[in-house]
Order: structure tokens, then C-alpha cells, then sequence
């Protein structure tokens, strides 16, 4: 923590917070022009290019019109165009907002999803600060950040403060999409951010200070071992050089994993499950009339005018009804086929009609994407209107109490806001107050209304087994040595409590403070505590 009666200088404030920020004068090259000289480089793409990028990279569809395994991209912007349009699916939409209605519940009595809380037994006067400065703000904007964060697995948020006032507006909307702003690190730590709508520096790149933007990023990515990050400085990387602060700056590839990017798969092939039903329908919907037409023994000539004549009667009949489908809104499917039939009995016309057969009974290949698709984003099939499949009469809520997978996803987006949130209190904190905290040293916290059921239960299940082994554990001692005269009563307890219960270290010495040491003991031989 900053000391108290020697305020510190800005400099030495922000690089306790950002220790890999480094003023223009420190950076080896000018940070306003600096060449790319690895990996993709600052291509940004505008909005309709971006998704023209991911209709290519996500389509399904090879260059002789066959079917082809769709492969999601692994550029990050072309990724966000197949995104908006998987979250655009009702069956995904429903999951996303599942989760995040799971994971950031309101208080039935204040409406709060999010509470500033004191770590003392008496508020702060940072705390109280911090509570009256962003309370609404954040329980009027969790759910937006949490859905975009979700989606995209990170989202951006612009941060607007000043000297002695502090953060004054937190800035979310379409300039901060995570399409348009890139995070730079060195050796891991972060530098700053750029974004496409940054003003024109010479044509190259300018950093914007760590404290401009905070990031609300899914904590679980993998590294993209395919393409090496992007750096942007001619310095040759050694790994095993220890000045760590001497690298080159390089883009970050952590932006965090959307939470519906692994059901990329299971959708498509439902799309195209979906789309094959929706032809069958299609297909046995039309009617096919074959009309015989009966020219008896008429020369060709005689036969051919016969069925001309017949022809342009049918023809006029479906024209009409073709223009009243059109304009009532569907269109006419029956279809007639004219074949003439020689024989006796002119004049007399045989019609037979052929019907389609959907045969859609079984949708055993249906239900199968679908319960895949329910695996990926971490939610039963039955709660995403697929109700023949619910199984127990658990209901929404049933399920999200027991699913420890659902659980997951819901920690994820808290652990996702919590460190967003933290940062913007650290920024918020260094302007108005001048001072950063470490860690365990932070007046407040930040408390999360909604709680996972599901962990709970299952921490109960470890600590009651936790419990139960250490009762073994003492039954043992007492039967080997009735008279507890071969231990050392302080350390067994420190031992049965600390190691197998998990008892806090501090709170075991104020709990036994009075415990007697071994060698203050009765007359008897027996100690007084144990």
C-alpha cells in the first residue's frame, strides 16, 4: 500500500499497478512508429469486411459446391463474425442468457447483482467512495458486459478519469467493440491498448496508457501455436536473456475463449439438420397431377391440337392461382403433367396425383447435434425447448442448482467481471485518492449476489469427508495411546486441525490461545487441553 505520509509520485503510482508500462522517454524505440516485424500486424478490418472474413472462413461450402467440414477460424476478427451470427440463433441466445441470469442474479430485497463491501468491521472511506461512485453503474451494466464478454470472451470498456476526481464515466458501446482494440503486453505484463478509431499518429502505431481501458476477459484461452504474437519493436527475442523489460512489445493473444465458440460444430451440423427438415417439408408439400389424356384414334395433327388446346386451359388456371398465391403469401405447389393415352373412349381424361412423404418420424440424428450443442455451451437440451427430453422434472432451476458444469460457466463470468471491476477501482482509486493497493491489502471487495449450489454442495461433500477421516484419525491415536502420553497435545491439535480440517493458521493460534504446551501438565501426567 502507498504510504500514508509520503504521497507517491504518478509515475512510480501507475507502475505499481501496470509494472510493464514504461513512459515514451524508457521505451527502446519510439512507441508512435513502430514496425511490425512478426505476425499478422494491426489489420484491422471494418465491420463489413470483418464479416465477409468469417462468412469465408466459417462456410461449408467447397469450390465444386460439395459439403465441407466447417473450420472456425483462428484469426480473432474473423472469429467475431461467426459469433454474432451463431449468438443470433434463439437456442444459443437462450443459453448465453441462462448463464449470465445464473451467475448474476439480483437481491429480491435491494435489486443489487454486485455489492462494494468493506474488509474491516467499519466502512472505508475508499470503500464508501468506491460504493457511491459505481453501485449503479455496474448493477445497470453487469448483464450488458457479461453477455458481450460471453459472446466474444473479452469486452472492452473505456475509462474516463481525472486527477483528485477520479473515474468520471466508464465508456461500453460500439467503439469498444473487441474488434476494433488490441492489447499489447511485454514478457506477460500489460502496456497498453490501441484501437481503429485511435487518431492518425504518422501512419504508425501509439500506445494509450493501461489505465484507458479495462478488459473483461473469460479466464480460460489457449495459446495459438500456430502463429507467433505480433511484435512490433526490432528487438531480437531471447528467452533466456533476464532483462525481461529490455523485449520487444508484442500483441497479446490472450482475449479469452467464448463461451460458445466450442458448440461452432454441433450448430453448423444442426443448421444443417435443420435444413434438410425443412426440405423434406418443402418437397412433400408438392403435388404432382399426371393428367392422361385420352386421344382415341385422332390423326397426330387432331391429337397434337387436343392436347394444346387442354394445355393452355391448365396453363391459365395456374397462372391465376400462381398470381393469388403470390399475393396472399405462399406459393402454388401443384404441378400437372400432361400424357397423352391412344386408344378408344376420346375425350375422357384420367388423373392420378402423387404425393410426397416428409418421413420425418425419426430425428434420432437431430437430437443428437442438439445434445451435443447442449455439452458445448454447458446447458440441458430440455431447458432450450427441447422439453420431450427433460428427464426428472428438475426445471430451469433444479438443473442449475446440481450442474456443476453450469456452475463453471457461471464462475467464468464472475471471475471475468470481478477482474474488471477490480481494475477499475485501482484506477479509480490511484486518480481520486493517489494510492495502490496490494492484493490482501484492499479495503474492499467485491461480493457477488447470486452463489453456485452446486459448488457449495460439493465444498460440503469434501469438508464433511475432511471431517470424517480426521475422527478416524483421533479414534486411531486414542486407541494406540489412551493416555496421550507419547504427543504433544499443541501440535497434534495444530495438526488435526490445520492439516486435515484446513483450518486458517491464524484463526487456529485465537481459537487455541490457551492451549497449555506439553510440559505444563497435572499432577496426573495428563495435560489440561487438547
Amino acid at each position: 500500500m502507498a504510504k500514508k505520509d509520503k504521497p507517491e509520485s504518478k509515475k512510480t503510482l501507475w507502475r505499481r499497478l501496470f509494472p510493464g508500462f514504461q513512459t515514451p522517454e524508457e521505451e527502446k524505440t519510439p512507441i508512435d512508429n513502430m514496425p511490425v516485424t512478426t505476425g499478422e500486424g494491426a489489420d484491422w478490418l471494418l465491420p463489413t469486411q470483418a464479416s465477409e472474413a468469417g462468412e469465408t472462413a466459417g462456410s461449408t461450402m467447397g469450390d465444386d459446391d460439395t459439403i465441407a467440414l466447417g473450420v472456425f477460424p483462428k484469426n480473432r476478427l474473423a472469429k467475431y463474425a461467426i459469433l454474432d451470427t451463431m449468438a443470433v440463433d434463439p437456442t444459443i441466445d437462450s443459453a448465453i442468457k441462462m448463464h449470465i441470469s445464473h451467475a448474476l442474479s439480483a437481491d429480491p430485497n435491494t435489486g443489487e447483482i454486485v455489492t462494494i463491501e468493506s474488509t474491516a468491521d467499519e466502512d472505508d472511506p475508499i470503500t464508501v467512495d468506491l460504493r457511491n461512485t459505481f453501485k449503479e453503474v455496474i448493477n445497470q451494466s453487469c448483464h450488458s458486459w457479461a453477455y458481450n464478454a460471453a459472446k466474444y470472451g473479452c469486452w472492452f470498456a473505456r475509462v474516463y478519469g481525472g486527477q483528485k476526481t477520479g473515474v468520471k464515466l466508464v465508456r461500453s458501446d460500439f467503439y469498444t467493440h473487441p474488434r476494433f482494440n488490441m492489447i499489447y503486453e511485454r514478457a506477460g505484463q500489460l502496456v497498453g491498448f490501441s484501437s481503429a478509431y485511435q487518431g492518425p499518429y504518422g501512419g504508425g502505431l501509439r500506445l494509450m496508457e493501461p489505465w484507458k481501458y479495462i478488459v473483461f476477459r473469460i479466464p480460460h484461452w489457449s495459446t495459438n501455436t500456430d502463429l507467433e504474437p505480433t511484435r512490433y519493436e526490432e528487438i531480437p527475442f531471447d528467452i533466456a536473456s533476464d532483462d525481461y523489460g529490455a523485449e520487444g512489445l508484442v500483441e497479446s493473444q490472450n482475449y479469452g475463449q467464448s463461451l460458445i465458440e466450442t458448440a461452432f460444430h454441433p450448430w453448423l451440423d444442426l443448421m444443417d439438420a435443420i435444413q434438410s427438415l425443412k426440405m423434406s417439408r418443402k418437397n412433400a408439400a408438392r403435388l404432382e397431377r399426371l393428367v392422361g389424356v385420352n386421344t382415341g384414334k385422332l390423326t397426330p395433327q387432331k391429337a397434337a391440337l387436343y392436347l394444346n388446346t387442354v394445355a393452355q386451359q391448365l396453363q391459365k388456371t395456374e397462372e391465376r392461382k400462381a398470381i393469388d398465391s403470390f399475393r396472399r403469401g405462399y406459393i402454388q405447389t401443384a404441378i400437372n403433367r400432361l400424357i397423352p393415352i391412344w386408344g378408344d373412349g376420346k375425350g375422357r381424361l384420367e388423373i392420378s396425383t402423387v404425393e410426397g412423404n416428409p418421413n420425418i418420424e425419426a430425428l434420432t440424428d437431430v437430437e443428437f447435434h442438439i445434445k451435443r450443442m447442449g455439452s458445448a455451451l454447458g446447458i440441458d437440451p430440455a431447458l432450450l425447448g427441447f422439453g420431450e427430453m427433460l428427464s426428472g422434472g428438475l426445471g430451469d432451476g433444479g438443473f442449475f442448482r446440481i450442474s456443476i458444469l453450469a456452475a463453471i460457466k457461471a464462475s467464468m463470468l464472475r471471475r471475468s467481471l470481478l477482474t474488471g471491476l477490480e481494475r477499475l477501482f485501482d484506477i479509480h482509486v490511484a486518480y481520486k485518492f493517489n494510492k495502490a493497493f496490494l492484493p490482501g491489502q484492499k479495503p474492499w471487495r467485491v461480493v457477488f449476489n447470486s452463489v453456485s449450489t452446486a459448488m457449495e454442495r460439493e465444498d460440503a461433500e469434501n469438508r464433511e469427508a475432511r471431517v470424517n477421516f480426521a475422527m478416524l484419525v483421533a479414534q486411531l491415536i486414542q486407541t494406540l495411546d489412551p493416555e496421550m502420553k507419547g504427543y504433544d497435545p499443541a501440535a497434534m491439535n495444530n495438526w488435526v486441525y490445520t492439516d486435515l480440517l484446513q483450518m486458517d493458521e491464524e484463526k487456529f493460534k485465537l481459537v487455541f490461545s490457551k492451549l497449555k504446551p506439553q510440559d505444563e501438565v497435572n499432577d496426573n501426567g495428563t495435560s489440561d487441553q487438547m
